[in-house]
């Protein structure tokens, strides 16, 4: 007998906000798409909406211009990443403070977040970053946070340990090294693999706190 086929069943929005809110989230996903394919320079608002099979007249509707489109797609791309980051973690151990630390690293460098897409995406918004202001400012406020969550872990770690050690250094080292590696690799992957990447920012893990 021959088999049934499946179909994926995507629920549509609803209410009007929901449906504002899927449309924007198409567009910044367009955006990331086209970034990630075209570059800054090749980026225009046909190619967003071509990758996110919209209108042109939408991004006029739900963002005051190309560049306030940008930023927050950049925003909405390192959100999700983040997101997924955490999902991870959680994942681990909670008695264990310096698992959950060291499985940063093991996230952001896996197949699952280090892909072909975000990769290419990260190198054109970090590009935006000297030219766009708004990518600008949205970057120095994710980095603020960003570095205050890898703090905490720090900390954390260390109290579990019964140490005291410089937690903010330790996260702004780490930070530093993680998008080092990240820019390394997105650039030439035949130098290191996603596995070094790994162990080399575990290994910093491991020399700040107390053995």
């Amino acid at each position: 007998m021959a088999e049934k086929s499946q179909r994926t069943v995507v629920q549509r929005p609803k209410t009007h906000a929901e449906i504002n809110e899927f449309r924007r989230i198409g567009l910044m996903e367009g955006t990331i798409t086209s970034m990630a394919e075209f570059g800054v320079a090749g980026t225009t608002l046909k190619t967003i909406c071509d990758a996110a099979g919209a209108s042109r007249g939408l991004t006029g509707h739900y963002f005051a211009s190309k560049e306030a489109l940008v930023a927050e797609a950049f925003k909405h791309l390192f959100d999700s990443l983040t997101d997924q980051v955490a999902k991870e973690t959680a994942k681990i151990d909670p008695r264990s403070k310096s698992a959950q630390l060291r499985a940063i690293p093991a996230v952001l460098f896996s197949d699952k977040v280090f892909t072909k897409r975000n990769r290419g995406a990260f190198l054109s918004f970090w590009h935006e970053v000297r030219f766009n202001p708004l990518v600008k400012k949205a970057n120095r406020e994710l980095y603020t946070d960003y570095a205050k969550r890898v703090e905490s872990y720090f900390a954390a770690a260390a109290e579990e340990a019964g140490a005291t050690i410089d937690a903010r250094n330790a996260a702004l080292g780490l930070i530093a090294l993680m998008d080092g590696l990240w820019l390394g690799l997105s650039i030439h992957d035949k130098v290191l693999s996603q596995k070094q990447a790994t162990e080399l920012c575990q290994r910093f893990i491991d020399d700040f706190l107390p053995r």
